[in-house]
């Protein structure tokens, strides 16, 4: 039998048990496996006599680790009150024994594309090597669970591995990330910032105010937790800005929830936030309410929007923007070309395409509802750059660099001159690629689109069903557990307020039976600490003065 250690996560919101979908891949069918708060003397189980593991602080995120003859397998915990969102993953580990090489394997990664292999991921000392990404096999009928739906889930969704090598030269802590991390408490240690509401695990939403002018520039930064750079170019505009043109209204820290809580893309709700910037809910998306609240009295007058994300399977950084074939955005398309000439920075991959699954992102939301031209997203790589001598992942150099470009572009650029301005044609310039960060990934949606595929397409074939009935089913099926119902087009903007299109809401109702069914309850919520500790010495309360997080607020979500 396996040697195995389980890591008590800080929440147990995920609606799937992946300890049951990796059974009998790790070996667990004897195994009886229940939460332990106490180890025993104080200390984690040691992987033989090489590691310690520790994952319980600020954005960190790993759920479960096992060891066998070939190395450490880890499973990931998916976002909180999703049916399966896994991307993000961010632990310690500290050598017991100098100079020992360990093999690692991160099974239950979601995303087929990454970067991972040809870029390297983040770890704080030496780097990784032998890296590779393929899919996971747990859907073989060899390792299928005794519980039909997980066996049902395992055919219908696919996992892929993230496996890499690492060799402990002393006996420091080592971080490893997707990306560099950036944690909620490290953007609360910012200054001058205004708490503008709080959000369900009462973390703070903040707000920064920098410059002096009438006219409005509106900067966003970490809507997805997984995407880090947005975060620490936000951190650097915040250090440079001194404007008298403009003045700065900036949000560096949009999903505190998602980002304490180590999530990849969701809020603690399960809730995508770049997904509902019209009509946001206070119970459901605190964070965008709080937000679009403290800015409807500058609406007339703010003249841009920056929405800052990361991307993980392009490089360098682009601008996504808005246009459609009555509205081509022209002036949009001049302040991007600016950029053309900037180090790191990517033309070919910007785009202006305006689609109606996408009329609910923050981008596209101020473009229509607040009438801004300049309203965007800018992609910035969590692999860094590919172009010359500037290859490899951004450091903090290269984020002020970015940063400073972005400053200087927004205050030097002048749209009543921009037709004066002789540049070559964009011809580049791509009008239907879409923003990676913004793809969905809404794993519910993949499994009614397989399993339709698999049982319905024979019967549709020989039209066995009457198409009245097929139909009925298909919407029913939609209706329980599709977020959104979208057709991908352009769309003019008298289309895009005239479009009727099947939204339900997004939010997975929390069910307490499946719940206890997949879960032994932990009502034990500790505050995650920046320093890494041994869980058993983890406290309920932190002498961390800088976070003001409530523990008491968060302990009710987890007592049944």
């Amino acid at each position: 039998m396996n040697k195995k250690l389980q890591l008590i996560t800080i929440h147990n919101y995920s609606v799937i048990n992946y300890l049951k979908v990796f059974q009998k891949k790790l070996g667990l069918e004897s195994t009886v496996i229940q939460p332990q708060i106490n180890q025993q003397g104080g200390k984690l189980e040691q992987f033989g006599d090489d590691i310690q593991v520790y994952s319980h602080y600020d954005s960190s995120n790993l759920f479960f680790v096992t060891l066998d003859q070939d190395g450490i397998n880890i499973l990931l915990n998916s976002d909180s009150n999703t049916n399966g969102c896994t991307q993000w993953f961010n632990f310690q580990i500290q050598a017991l024994k100098p100079v020992v090489t360990i093999k690692f394997k991160i099974l239950n990664n979601r995303r087929s594309k990454q970067l991972l292999t040809s870029c390297n991921l983040f770890t704080s000392k030496n780097r990784c090597f032998d890296i590779h990404y393929y899919k996971t096999n747990v859907n073989h009928p060899y390792y299928a669970n005794e519980d039909v739906n997980i066996a049902q889930y395992q055919k219908a969704i696919s996992f892929y591995t993230l496996e890499f090598k690492y060799t402990f030269t002393d006996k420091d802590f080592v971080t490893f990330a997707y990306a560099e991390p950036y944690p909620l408490s490290r953007a609360l240690q910012l200054r001058d910032y205004t708490v503008i509401g709080y959000t369900q695990l009462n973390n703070p939403i903040i707000r920064i105010k920098k410059g002096k002018a009438k006219k409005y520039i509106v900067i966003l930064a970490r809507q997805h937790p997984c995407e880090t750079s947005g975060s620490f170019i936000a951190e650097e505009l915040i250090k440079i800005i001194n404007s008298q043109k403009y003045r700065y209204i900036i949000y560096p820290m949009v999903n505190p929830d998602g980002v304490f809580l180590g999530n990849s893309r969701c809020n603690k709700n399960g809730i995508d936030l770049n997904r509902r910037w019209i009509n946001p809910s206070l119970q459901e998306e605190p964070e965008i309410y709080y937000i679009k609240q403290s800015l409807a009295k500058y609406q007339s007058r703010i003249k841009f929007m920056i929405d800052l994300h990361g991307h993980s399977t392009k490089q360098n950084y682009f601008i996504y923007g808005c246009s459609t074939n009555s509205n081509c955005n022209v002036k949009m398309k001049h302040f991007v070309k600016q950029f053309q000439n900037c180090k790191h920075f990517s033309l070919r991959d910007c785009s202006f395409a305006a689609q109606s699954d996408r009329k609910c992102t923050a981008r596209q939301t101020f473009w229509l509802d607040y009438n801004i031209q300049y309203s965007m997203t800018i992609e910035v790589s969590l692999f860094g750059s590919q172009q010359g001598l500037h290859k490899g992942k951004f450091n903090n150099q290269d984020f002020s660099e970015i940063a400073e470009q972005i400053y200087n572009q927004v205050e030097q650029f002048n749209e009543d001159d921009f037709d004066l301005i002789q540049m070559p044609i964009m011809e580049c310039l791509n009008e239907s690629c879409e923003s990676e960060s913004e793809c969905e990934q809404d794993i519910v949606k993949e499994v009614i689109v397989k399993k339709k595929s698999q049982q319905y397409r024979l019967l549709e074939q020989q039209n066995q069903k009457p198409q009245t009935i097929r139909q009925d089913e298909d919407v029913k099926q939609k209706q329980q557990i599709l977020p959104k119902l979208r057709i991908s087009k352009v769309m003019s903007k008298s289309e895009h307020r005239a479009s009727s299109i099947f939204e339900i809401d997004n939010s997975f109702v929390f069910r307490l039976e499946q719940f206890n069914n997949n879960f032994n309850v932990i009502k034990y919520f500790p505050q995650r600490n920046i320093q890494p500790k041994r869980m058993s010495s983890i406290k309920k309360y932190s002498k961390n003065t800088n976070a003001t997080i409530n523990v008491e607020q968060m302990k009710k979500y987890l007592i049944l």
